[in-house]
């Protein structure tokens, strides 16, 4: 397994806040059986905003403790980017896309999606990016219409939906949410978005919970064979099962 959006190395934003709350949280998910993690620190002008020096020492700092600790764990570099108009010069200067991929993940203001979103959005992909969407089902728009999430991957931009959400950490309405993304096939990725302050098992009850409900070949494709994609800077379809809505039938594709 891949967690595509963790909150672990210390010191830069509102996750760890020491090499030792990084290198329990790694081990932690060692035992459950994440073999690779991206950093994934939230990069947003005006309240999280690092230097490429500082974010590659941290990285460097957290990569020879796991050697230390021998811990079976490939860590990757990234950023969770917060849209404004113009990131796109920021994520080119820092290098803030995922495993050096053309992948980027992107977050906006949870209470509703700003006006010029999407505009930002197109800017990004004709910069070349490829943009997921970090925890969709917690956005307000998202909540009130989850046919959004469908029409930001006719956009081309991908979804992530986050482990707690799956099992109510956030809310029933978010949780609801978020099962909706899975069974319509509006969701790309599982991320544990893990702050590394409390216990990593939300990833792997997540984990098992779409395994249950839905199968284990999209537990795969959410957890291993689409982040296996942004590390290898391959490409994603963004559809993947057919839902026939008068029967609730999904259909797998491009599986």
């Amino acid at each position: 397994m891949i967690d595509c959006h963790t909150h672990i190395l210390p010191n830069l934003d509102d996750g760890s806040e020491s090499l030792e709350m990084s290198v329990k949280a790694l081990q932690q998910m060692s035992i459950g059986g994440v073999k690779a993690v991206i950093c994934s620190s939230h990069y947003m002008v005006g309240t999280y905003k690092f230097s490429k020096d500082v974010y590659d020492a941290r990285f460097k700092e957290l990569e020879a403790e796991i050697r230390h600790h021998q811990i079976p764990i490939t860590i990757y570099p990234g950023a969770e980017i917060y849209l404004t108009p113009n990131i796109a010069d920021d994520i080119i200067k820092y290098r803030l896309t995922l495993a050096d991929s053309n992948y980027i993940l992107i977050e906006t203001d949870l209470n509703g999606f700003p006006v010029d979103m999407h505009k930002n959005i197109f800017y990004l992909l004709r910069a070349g990016f490829r943009p997921i969407l970090a925890h969709a089902e917690r956005y307000v728009s998202v909540m009130k219409k989850t046919h959004e999430a469908k029409e930001l991957i006719n956009r081309n931009v991908y979804i992530q939906i986050s482990a707690p959400s799956l099992i109510g950490g956030y809310g029933e309405k978010i949780k609801q949410t978020a099962w909706r993304l899975l069974n319509m096939g509006w969701a790309h990725f599982l991320g544990s978005d893990y702050h590394a302050r409390s216990d990593y098992g939300a990833f792997f009850v997540a984990k098992d919970k779409i395994q249950e409900h839905i199968d284990n070949e999209t537990m795969m494709l959410l957890t291993d064979t689409h982040p296996q994609a942004i590390i290898r800077n391959s490409k994603i379809d963004y559809e993947y099962v057919y839902v026939h809505s008068t029967s609730s039938h999904r259909t797998k594709l491009h599986i």
